[in-house]
């Protein structure tokens, strides 16, 4: 019998069919969500090497050294950088920033950046989000005499850099969190620094590390849950600041979320790094005006291009591949990322796609949670195709030269196959938290689930099955019509993305829904809405 699939293509997985009459409580329970009214964030010396980089830092300034910031050109790197900025000014230092261009450097640390900055005196870089691989760039920065500091959290390739101090979740150190990501690990060096005592600006800072932390998908675990939860409290009541303004401008009703940061804040910081410089972002955090309205500008710009780009590359894929890889000359390096996200969304399968630059190909890879792609990239029969790569378990970026782009594919897929992944397992599949009926629809219902926020990676807002339904009311909204709005026993709905669906749907179709349970806020009022993830004709109809 052919596996029943949704309006979408994909299977649904329920983890249980009864419906529990404290369903907020289990999945607390279920996913280790403890009071954190008592809880605190680790102390920063716990790293190996903090009272190191601290001693050090502090010595620069008393010595009127020049110090430089080497980040990265995404959210996580921009908030990062933003933090450190925001300290050296504190303490009336202006530090040199560099950000690399996506396009003309790529990622990570490289010698003539170096050498730049040494012309400009610098004597101390502090790295954030990045530095943990380069090897060779501070060994050249040591011979320049440039002291390093590392702070960073992507996985160390080849052991740890000879640098001046690494500030590193797991290079080595008893630090409790292990997914920091790098603006958390920002935000604790200037802890340290602050001799972790309250200071002037906390509160931004502390807004800051959230929005890299959301935006760079790590676990909403441990530090990294404490620093979104304060994190948008704060965001909601920053005073006049440029983040203030920023955050205003992207503002929907009622308080933020972690979601509306990964949807409305986080894609407009990275759309500076994505089609034009990541300087434009960091300079919207701190000082706002032009440089704000530009970032609204580039994003609405990045997401035409990646709608238009996508139409293009999906009918050049081979979907037959488990692993999928595109290179082409219309992806850019800024929207590579993007692409692949939008792949591995789609198909339900690990996804590269790469921006082909005359004899380089600069690659973004996104994955799912069954495969980890930093394993799949150290394999030997997959890495001698790479001329650098680096990043996580479900995020990565890589470079080699586009005429190996057909033997790279069919080295991943060849990997795939080896360890039993093949198309049919990889099918897309949405799992659903637990069953629902008409009188969990209700704003106490509601609420009950607003106790496991903040939601992200590691802690994904539930999912339910609401079996029989009939929608009604049914139209497409959105500039592009691509939305799907309904009414489900009244209850507004709306589906992102499934406007398409409306043609197979009518008031005499039974479905069932894969949605959340939203509180939609509008003119002081409240009121219970559905978030439909995906739809299948019900088993009634058959």
């Amino acid at each position: 019998m052919t596996e029943k699939l949704s309006f979408s293509g994909k299977r649904w997985t329920l983890k249980r069919k009864n419906v529990a009459p404290d369903i907020a409580g289990m999945l607390r329970t279920e996913r280790g969500i403890l009071d954190q009214t008592q809880a605190k964030l680790s102390n920063p010396f716990l790293f190996s090497d903090m009272e190191k980089a601290v001693e050090r830092i502090e010595r620069a300034i008393e010595s009127d050294e020049t110090v430089a910031i080497f980040g990265d050109y995404d959210a996580d790197g921009i908030t990062a950088t933003a933090q450190l900025v925001r300290f050296f000014r504190r303490r009336k230092v202006e530090p040199v920033v560099h950000l690399p261009d996506r396009a003309k450097e790529g990622y990570g640390m490289k010698i003539v950046s170096i050498d730049a900055l040494k012309a400009k005196g610098v004597s101390l870089i502090i790295t954030v989000d990045t530095g943990i691989a380069a090897h060779a760039e501070i060994a050249h920065a040591k011979k320049l005499g440039i002291d390093v500091i590392v702070t960073d959290h992507h996985r160390p390739q080849g052991g740890v850099p000879d640098a001046y101090a690494v500030i590193h979740p797991e290079v080595p150190s008893v630090f409790p969190n292990p997914h920091l990501a790098g603006a958390g690990v920002a935000f604790m060096l200037v802890r340290a620094l602050e001799k972790m005592r309250p200071w002037d600006g906390i509160d931004l800072d502390i807004a800051l590390a959230a929005i890299g932390t959301v935006g760079d998908l790590v676990p909403l675990t441990g530090e990294n849950r404490l620093l979104v939860i304060h994190g948008l409290r704060f965001l909601d009541n920053l005073p006049p600041s440029p983040l203030k303004d920023f955050v205003d401008s992207v503002r929907s009703t009622g308080p933020l979320t972690a979601t509306d940061i990964a949807f409305r804040i986080v894609p407009r910081i990275n759309a500076a790094g994505r089609m034009a410089h990541p300087l434009v972002a960091l300079e919207a955090l701190l000082g706002g005006g032009e440089s704000l309205e530009e970032l609204h500008r580039l994003n609405g710009d990045r997401r035409t291009f990646v709608e238009e780009l996508q139409e293009e590359i999906i009918p050049l894929l081979d979907t037959t591949d488990t692993f999928l890889v595109i290179a082409s000359d219309r992806i850019t390096p800024g929207t590579a990322g993007l692409v692949a996200g939008r792949l591995s969304e789609k198909f339900g399968r690990p996804s590269l796609a790469a921006a082909i630059m005359g004899d380089l190909a600069v690659g973004s890879v996104r994955s799912i949670p069954e495969i980890d792609l930093m394993e799949c990239m150290e394999h030997a029969s997959v890495k001698k195709f790479f001329k650098t790569f680096g990043g996580h378990a479900q995020a990565a970026g890589c470079t080699f030269a586009p005429v190996d782009a057909p033997a790279l594919s069919k080295a991943l897929n060849a990997l795939l196959k080896k360890r039993g992944v093949s198309v049919d397992t990889l099918l897309p599949t949405l799992e659903l938290d637990a069953a629902l009926d008409q009188r969990h629809l209700t704003m106490a219902f509601a609420r009950s689930l607003t106790s496991l926020a903040p939601f992200g990676t590691g802690n994904a807002e539930p999912t339910f099955l609401l079996s029989r339904q009939t929608l009604t009311d049914l139209r497409t909204v959105g500039s592009e019509k691509s939305h799907l709005q309904a009414k489900v026993n009244g209850i507004q709905a709306v589906g992102f993305r499934l406007g398409s669906c409306i043609d197979q749907l009518n008031a005499e179709t039974l479905v069932d829904i894969a949605c959340r349970i939203s509180i939609n806020s509008w003119n002081g009022r409240e009121n219970v809405q559905l978030v439909i993830e995906d739809i299948r004709t019900s088993e009634s109809n058959d």
